[in-house]
């Protein structure tokens, strides 16, 4: 069986306890630096967007907490134009709007699956 690359490990945490979507890039990094963090939301964006399109992953945007609960689903143009805003990504203290990453409806074991399959 394949190993799972780092940062897919990190959104499928991420994803199943529906973390703000700034948590992933000090999870991954393991830093504080705000500027660190930036360097990987290109990786992420890319992983969000593709995880999306196959059901592992949701995206949820609200102006309460908790987003995946009081929230609407984000997806298509609009998930990629989001993605691709770095203000999505910040941490605020006092946050006005929450963006998190949910679990999908696919459970993410079809992609460890598929990953095996590929590999016959």
């Amino acid at each position: 069986m394949k190993d799972w690359h780092d940062d897919e490990y990190c959104l499928y945490v991420n994803g199943r306890e529906c973390s703000d979507l700034w948590s992933l890039l000090p999870d991954w990094s393991g830093s504080e630096d705000e500027p660190e963090w930036a360097k990987h939301i290109p990786r992420f964006a890319r992983l969000i967007a593709c995880w999306n399109r196959l059901g592992f992953i949701k995206v949820f945007r609200s102006a309460e907490w908790p987003a995946h609960r009081a929230g609407e689903e984000v997806t298509g143009q609009a998930l990629d134009k989001l993605l691709a805003d770095p203000g999505s990504w910040e941490y605020t203290e006092e946050p006005t709007r929450w963006i998190c990453v949910a679990s999908g409806d696919r459970d993410i074991r079809e992609l460890e699956e598929g990953m095996c399959e590929q590999e016959r």
